[in-house]
């Protein structure tokens, strides 16, 4: 089957192309286009990623109507759903306010509650339709106030409106490492995984930081010894020392040593202005965003046989954290994650 495009015809279909914000409707188009430039039906579909069998159908409804015949809708219209609209809102509800496991359960709730039957593969199309999809549950804490929250956020956006040039608004938060490798995900041939060797984990290295999203600067310190009041009083000058001129804000969450009246005058001593989250909110820190950044790039299969090693390497990946400022700037940003006004804990099935 051939065609034949003249130069207008061409130019006039190219223009259609460009004008169609819909992709399935171009690529019928330029299904005459690549023919009319002599190409094979096997290598238009492997360039649209079509059926041979669909350019065939498509070449032919075009000799027969036209541009017109091709754009017009298929008339296929798939098989009525099992569940009533009704039923299918009901299982959303079900679902939003309920902990499945499995598809399997799910199948089992809708035979028990209508009578109707599913295999796992309709199952999971019924469930990808009505906007479900199988991921990781998130941990949230319990007591956080999501009014508190919202406020915060409503504050946060007022207050970095009116910074100086030179004013910087830190957000602080510790962090204990332990010595030992994290497991990963990889390919792997079926019953034989990758092994990776682990340590005790008895040993940690500890990290005090603060994180600037506005302008992605940061300021570590990595110590063996634990982190409370005077760590961070320590910290303190190291903060001011990177930032010699203008104000700075220094957000840290509600542990007890950042209330600390000791800290609360050195903080006062360099011109460091202490301020807090809302109570039980490490979803509004971005640096916690940070940490789990560090144990994916890190921690991930990769074991270190000494003590000293594993110091010295999270020392110098920090030393060197700028290496991933594109990844960090589209990560660590003042998009905040709420917990939804009136969230009510769902029930685990």
């Amino acid at each position: 089957m051939t065609i034949s495009l003249t130069t207008d015809e061409r130019k006039a279909l190219e223009k259609l192309i460009r004008q169609t914000k819909e992709r399935k409707r171009a690529d019928r188009l330029r299904v005459i286009l690549y023919k009319a430039a002599g190409h094979s039906h096997k290598f238009i579909a492997q360039l649209l990623q079509l059926g041979r069998n669909q350019i065939t159908k498509l070449l032919s409804r075009y000799r027969q109507g036209g541009v017109q015949a091709l754009l017009r809708a298929d008339n296929y219209h798939g098989s009525s759903p099992k569940l009533t609209l009704a039923q299918q809102q009901a299982l959303k509800i079900e679902l939003k306010t309920k902990i499945y496991a499995t598809a399997f359960q799910v199948i089992a709730w809708v035979e028990k509650q209508w009578g109707v039957s599913y295999d796992l593969s309709a199952m999971h199309k019924l469930l990808k339709r009505l906007g479900f999809s199988y991921k990781k549950n998130r941990l949230v804490p319990s007591k956080a106030d999501p009014v508190l929250q919202y406020l915060f956020v409503r504050w946060f956006e007022w207050f970095c409106a009116r910074l100086g040039p030179n004013d910087r608004l830190y957000f602080g938060d510790a962090v204990h490492f332990k010595h030992n490798a994290e497991a990963g995900y990889a390919w792997s041939e079926v019953g034989e995984p990758h092994r990776i060797p682990a340590n005790t984990g008895r040993q940690r290295y500890n990290v005090l930081g603060a994180y600037c999203i506005q302008t992605h600067e940061h300021v570590f310190l990595l110590t063996p010894d634990n982190i409370n009041r005077d760590k961070l009083i320590e910290f303190l000058p190291l903060l001011r020392a990177k930032h010699p001129q203008g104000k700075i804000y220094l957000m840290l969450d509600n542990a007890r040593y950042n209330h600390a009246h000791q800290l609360k005058e050195e903080a006062q001593k360099h011109h460091i202005t202490l301020d807090y989250l809302p109570p039980y909110s490490p979803n509004l820190n971005p640096i916690e965003r940070l940490w789990k950044f560090v144990r994916k790039k890190f921690f991930k299969d990769r074991y270190r046989d000494t003590f000293a090693k594993f110091c010295q390497q999270l020392d110098d990946f920090f030393a060197n954290l700028d290496q991933y400022h594109t990844e960090l700037a589209s990560l660590l940003t003042d998009k905040f994650e709420l917990i939804p006004d009136g969230w009510q804990v769902p029930v685990s099935n």
